[in-house]
């Protein structure tokens, strides 16, 4: 008895973060730029500008750079289309 109870309270512990977890995913993937925070904006440029970088194979220690100019271009891209 005490063996089923606590299976069952150990499925409902771990099915809610993991529910969280997939309707964050989803959720965030729906964003369009003009809604997005600051925060979220530049993490979303550097996730790109370092796939960008990884599709160009450049080196992970030369990587910094071209992610660096990559973010600031598309800052400005954005301001200049306001």
């Amino acid at each position: 008895m005490r063996r089923s109870v606590r299976l069952v309270a150990l499925v409902i512990a771990l099915s809610f973060p993991a529910g969280g977890i997939a309707m964050a995913q989803t959720t965030a993937a729906q964003s369009t730029p003009a809604t997005l925070s600051k925060s979220a904006l530049r993490k979303q440029d550097r996730q790109e500008c370092t796939k960008q970088a990884r599709q160009q194979r450049i080196a992970r220690r030369n990587q910094a750079a071209l992610v660096r100019q990559c973010m600031a271009d598309r800052q400005g891209a954005r301001r200049a289309a306001r």
